[in-house]
């Protein structure tokens, strides 16, 4: 049997950058759960022991305690961890779904194969018309990587605020210095950021995962949208083939 010469159905870029990563979803998933387990170890050897000192004692000792105490160190390695590692947690888990989505893709992209190999047996004048790429191809492949690239960008602002502002706001003792701070003190702004940023730095992890949500579920009828074509080129073949 004669190999049929499947057409180049090359995309323009950034598809094309996309398409080309998809045969490495395994990577990406080993990478993505990488993530995970840095971010659980993280937890284990790196929190845990600094909430554990510095709950370690009475509230009034370990909020009255100064500048360079073991309660003050473990108080900003708590908040910088708890800065960063959440952020850190969800690219992980952003990278499993990218990786699900590329294995989908690569499926879709083999059953078009498939139906470009099963049409070009068919006898000339029985030859159905391959149908274009769909639209939503483009859409899942753009939503993708839009939801990594925003779960990248918090990554990068927690870790900025976690080596910036969050340790200069906390190296401080909090019952002699943040509780009595003065309104418009630079301790009152930088309070302002601490607590502002998870206002929207939360939300903003959560639109990166609904945009992968979202290519995924566009992949998946994707996926459906190629099985149905077949089945109809199939049977349209059949109905023509006995027909004639």
């Amino acid at each position: 049997m004669a190999k049929v010469q499947i057409p180049d159905e090359k995309a323009s870029f950034p598809f094309s950058m996309i398409e080309g990563m998809m045969p490495l979803y395994p990577w990406i998933a080993v990478m993505g759960w990488g993530f995970v387990l840095v971010s659980l170890l993280i937890g284990i050897f790196g929190l845990s022991p600094a909430v554990t000192t510095f709950l370690s004692d009475s509230k009034a000792i370990r909020e009255g305690a100064a500048v360079g105490s073991a309660f003050v160190n473990a108080n900003v390695t708590k908040h910088v961890i708890e800065t960063w590692l959440p952020q850190f947690k969800f690219l992980g888990l952003g990278l499993g779904l990218l990786a699900i989505t590329m294995a989908l893709g690569t499926i879709a992209k083999r059953l078009r194969e498939m139906g470009w190999t099963i049409n070009g047996h068919i006898h000339q004048d029985l030859r159905p018309t391959m149908p274009s790429i769909p639209g939503r191809v483009r859409i899942f492949q753009l939503s993708t990587v839009m939801g990594v690239m925003i779960l990248m960008g918090a990554l990068v602002v927690g870790i900025v605020l976690a080596v910036t502002v969050v340790p200069d706001y906390w190296n401080h003792s909090i019952a002699n210095q943040l509780n009595p701070a003065l309104p418009g003190s630079a301790l009152l702004r930088q309070l302002e950021t601490v607590s502002s940023y998870a206002r929207w730095l939360n939300p903003l992890r959560v639109t990166g995962m609904a945009f992968l949500f979202t290519g995924i579920t566009i992949a998946l009828t994707v996926i459906i949208g190629a099985l149905r074509n077949q089945a109809e080129l199939l049977i349209g073949f059949y109905n023509r083939a006995t027909a004639s």
